[in-house]
């Protein structure tokens, strides 16, 4: 991979090298928004830079892998500021002659409002800040009403002032700010040429065109072949290719060669810890983030990543969990497995990196890499897919000792049609289902058309589904025969608790796992209670993906304890009992909090 992990200010990057003198400066969407295109984006990056245009990707402050407080009453004007700085930093570090960018829905909002380049390329972009704080309120309610969340938890988020998007919070002095966005108000002319790429059923508001023709640039607009490629969706599809190709044309379009800088990778810090990007891997063609507290760090932890979602995990929940770990002086490295997030792209995208037992080669490869460094005592933990590629990864490698396995659905390989139904399963326990289909306020969001009514249909197939699997466990063990399923599973866990491998199981309490789990290890995982160095506990209220701000705090009081005693067991001698105390004031007070004075 011909990219390097760079540092600007508060914020990470991504530079991918080429030797043009036209760099791009991608200003991507903020949030969920932002997580779901990031593939895309990535795949973008990539086309420019073969194109010959040294091609920037970083984030924001507050977003991704960047330092800074997203409840920050003044972080838009940051993400402005950080746009300026990024783009001083190609023509002043990089060395390129001109500098282009290029903008995703907001991002594309904000990269017009700063201006000051010789291209902008604008992709669906946000013209007036109100409405599109409408699109995400609507947004929010849908994903809510059709999601497996219980009742009671879409009637509290929904009820707050704040937007709150699979994780991502849109609080309000933010929107305040996005409210303000107007872009046919613009004052100066953002670039000399502009192309702005549109949704086919929504063309780009007039005025706002005919502000820029007013101010002196020269527009072409372009329709968007895939633009359904570019919205949020748990499973996004194939990056839009040919829309990122008229992209590139337009970027790259009279752009000449030049010597350019390649500059040192760089890394960002706190009090409590240091982070530098990573490529690694005998192809170097994996990449994350290590996370290394301010001392010698007591043991590792391994974040695997969760579906298609990069290694920032949903709501950036895995971003806050690794600088928390630091406080109880661990480190952590978050990292893409092949085929996702910034590790190297494949032919069939994440989908198919998902619940593949070949991908354990990838967490072997880390671990080469941080044993490498002297980080030899290494915890994996995952969350559903990635909770399944931990449990591959640990079988087949003898140097994981311990496991934390969050909302895990599969105890052993899935393959095939299976694999796929799986990927198509809702993460909700079947009684939350069923309570939504009694409510009277379920049906009304269907009515309304906050609901699709192809959902329920999808949903009403799964759940179908989840009980055929289940009746034919159910028949076998009482048959007396062993169902191939449950022997797998059983097998697995006794193997690994056999060798000595700690493990912990964390579930929420609405979520399909427990089902699954209890189909295969009997009422309430009596097999695996049995088990030595086996742990199963529940999360009252948690979310799937363990985003919301009760999930976070429940999951690192959990894992305090369970890497503590890790870490006693790898050095019986040392007294932890301050630590102890460290971890239980911490997720008391809230450990997501933390001090981003850089250095």
């Amino acid at each position: 991979m011909n990219f390097t992990p760079v540092a600007i200010g508060e914020s990470f990057g991504w530079l991918h090298h080429a030797d043009g003198d036209r760099g791009v400066v991608m200003c991507a969407s903020i949030g969920y928004e932002g997580l779901c295109a990031h593939q895309s984006w990535r795949v973008l990056a990539d086309r420019l830079a073969a194109a010959g245009l040294p091609t920037l990707r970083f984030d924001y402050p507050g977003e991704g892998d960047s330092l800074g407080d997203p409840a920050d009453p003044a972080i838009v004007d940051a993400w402005r500021e950080q746009i300026r700085a990024a783009v001083r930093w190609m023509r002043a570090a990089i060395g390129v002659r001109e500098v282009a960018l290029v903008g995703l829905r907001l991002g594309a909002a904000l990269a017009a409002e700063v201006g000051g380049v010789e291209r902008l390329v604008q992709i669906a972009p946000v013209t007036k800040g109100s409405s599109y704080l409408r699109e995400l309120k609507m947004m929010a309610r849908v994903l809510a009403a059709s999601g497996p969340t219980p009742e009671a938890s879409i009637a509290a988020a929904t009820a707050s002032d704040d937007i709150h998007l699979e994780g991502f919070t849109i609080t309000q002095p933010m929107a305040a700010a996005i409210k303000r966005i107007d872009l046919s108000r613009l004052e100066a002319a953002p670039a000399e040429r502009v192309l702005v790429l549109h949704d086919p059923a929504a063309r780009p508001a007039p005025e706002f065109l005919e502000r820029l023709r007013s101010l002196g640039a020269h527009v072409e607009t372009w329709e968007l072949a895939d633009y359904r490629a570019l919205t949020p969706a748990p499973m996004p599809p194939p990056p839009p290719l040919a829309d990122l190709d008229a992209v590139v044309a337009f970027a790259s379009e009279g752009a000449g060669r030049a010597l350019i800088s390649q500059p040192p990778q760089g890394a960002l810090a706190t009090e409590h810890f240091v982070e530098r990007g990573v490529v690694f891997g005998e192809r170097r063609q994996l990449a994350g983030v290590l996370c290394l507290p301010r001392g010698k760090p007591k043991l590792t932890v391994l974040l695997l990543d969760t579906g298609a979602n990069h290694h920032i995990g949903c709501g950036r929940s895995t971003v806050d969990f690794a600088r928390a770990l630091t406080r109880l002086g661990f480190a952590s490295l978050r990292m893409d497995t092949l085929g996702i997030g910034d590790s190297a792209v494949v032919e069939n995208g994440p989908r198919s990196a998902l619940y593949d037992a070949a991908r354990a080669e990838d967490v072997s490869a880390a671990l080469d890499f941080l044993e490498m460094r002297g980080l030899e005592n290494v915890t994996l933990y995952g969350v559903c897919s990635g909770a399944a590629l931990a449990l591959y990864a640990a079988l087949a490698d003898t140097r994981v000792t311990a496991l934390a396995l969050a909302n895990l659905q599969v105890f052993g390989r899935v393959e095939g049609e299976d694999r796929e139904k799986l990927l198509e399963m809702g993460f909700a326990a079947t009684h939350t289902y069923v309570a939504k289909a009694m409510s009277a306020k379920a049906w009304a969001r269907v009515v309304n058309g906050e609901v699709a009514f192809a959902k329920l249909l999808d949903i009403a197939s799964a759940l179908l589904r989840r009980k055929g699997s289940a009746f034919a466990v159910a028949l076998a063990q009482r048959l007396g025969l062993a169902h191939g399923k449950t022997h797998e599973a059983r097998a697995n866990f006794a193997r690994l608790s056999a060798r000595g491998v700690r493990i912990l199981m964390l579930y929420g309490d609405h979520d399909v796992g427990r089902e699954e789990m209890n189909v295969c290890f009997g009422p309430d995982a009596r097999f695996l209670r049995n088990l030595p160095n086996v742990a199963v506990d529940v999360l009252d209220g948690a979310d799937h993906a363990l985003s919301s701000a009760l999930s976070r705090e429940a999951l690192l009081e959990k894992m305090s304890f369970f890497l503590l005693a890790a870490d006693r067991d790898a050095d019986p001698g040392r007294d932890d009992r301050r630590a102890m105390a460290g971890a239980l004031t911490m997720a008391t007070f809230g450990a997501f909090t933390l001090t981003t004075n850089l250095e």
